[in-house]
This record gives C-alpha cells, structure tokens and sequence, in this order.
C-alpha cells in the first residue's frame, strides 16, 4: 500500500527538502503544484492576473487538481506520492489575500491526500532563511503578522499533523516524519506479518 502526502507550510520552513527526503525514504515520487508544465509560465501568469487575486486561486486549483489526479494515478499503481504544496496552500493564500468566493466548495472535486502535513518553524529563523536564499515576492507577503497568521491558522485547520520543525536537522526530521507516516492506519497493511 502507498499513500498521496501534502507537504504545507510558509515559504522557508524546508518543504522542499522534507518532501524531496521522504520521497527518498519512501522510494516514492516527490512532486509539486504548480507541476513542472507550469512552473516556468507561472511568473508570466501571475504577472497576467496581478490585478485579479480569484484569477491567481484559480490558476492554482487547476494546478492542484491536474497534479493531484497524477498524484492518485501513481498511488493506485502502489507509489508513494509527496506533494509540496497542494490544496490546503490554495485556500489559505486566497483567504489570506482577499479571496471571497467560495473555492472550498470545489474540495469534493479534487483528489485528496491521504495525509496532510504543517512544518512550522520559529519566525525569525525562517525569515533569515527567506533571506539568505534571495525572498521572491510571494515571500514577502509572509513578512506581515497579520497575512502570515491568516495563511497560518487556514493551514493548521487542513493539517492531519503539525510539526514545529526549529529543533530537527532534515535528517532527523525526515526520520520522525517516516516513522509517524509508517504508523498512519492507511499504512498498517504496509507492515510486515
């Protein structure tokens, strides 16, 4: 048995590293919305709709249901699948930058994760991260208290696990993540008799 894994949290807490690591754990697939067919057009189509925040949501649903239905693809065939970003993220920036429609309605639409899991890390390390890896604009927007709690409290609110990442090496963190993944009831047929 496999499982489709959300990797959420602010821009800077390690997402990508944990993801690409437990993907390695897992021999697993470590995948990302938007997915790589979009990733170089995303500047162009951000800037596109810099005027239309609904129009920015939903260029990352579409993302998000594309990615996901490759996600569950690669699960059904028995692959672990780790996705850093996915639909908790969409919510959470939409809401935190005035989204009003109701884009929670589409959740039965698209493929869920078996799990979804929040790396939280103490704010200034992870504002001297963002720092020290050059922050793009999308970061900055997680400078003011007010938007980073907003993004913060809607992604606690889809988290399956939440993990305050400020003590652990990826390493270590790697290891605790696999080992409370392993434990998961979707996983117990994956255990040894």
């Amino acid at each position: 048995m496999a499982g489709f894994v959300a990797i959420e949290g602010l821009d800077g807490v390690g997402k990508s590293t944990i993801m690409n690591r437990l993907a390695e754990r897992f021999s697993g697939h470590a995948m990302s919305t938007p997915g790589p067919a979009l990733r170089s057009g995303r500047p162009a189509i951000l800037e596109a709709f810099a005027h239309d925040e609904l129009a920015k949501a939903l260029f990352y649903a579409a993302s998000v249901s594309s990615e996901g239905r490759h996600a569950r693809s690669l699960v059904e065939r028995g692959e672990w699948v780790f996705m850093d970003r996915y639909w908790a993220s969409t919510l959470a920036y939409a809401k935190a930058r005035g989204v009003s429609a109701d884009l929670g309605a589409l959740s039965k639409s698209l493929p869920q994760p078996d799990i979804t899991i929040l790396l939280v890390l103490d704010e200034p390390e992870r504002q001297r991260r963002l720092s020290a890896r050059g922050a793009t604009a999308e970061d900055m927007e997680t400078l003011d208290p007010g938007f980073r709690e907003c993004v913060l409290e809607e992604l606690r609110s889809h988290a399956d696990i939440s993990v305050d990442v400020t003590s652990f090496t990826a390493e270590a963190l790697s290891v605790e993540l696999e080992q409370r993944i392993r434990q998961l009831p979707f996983c117990l047929s994956d255990r040894p008799e």
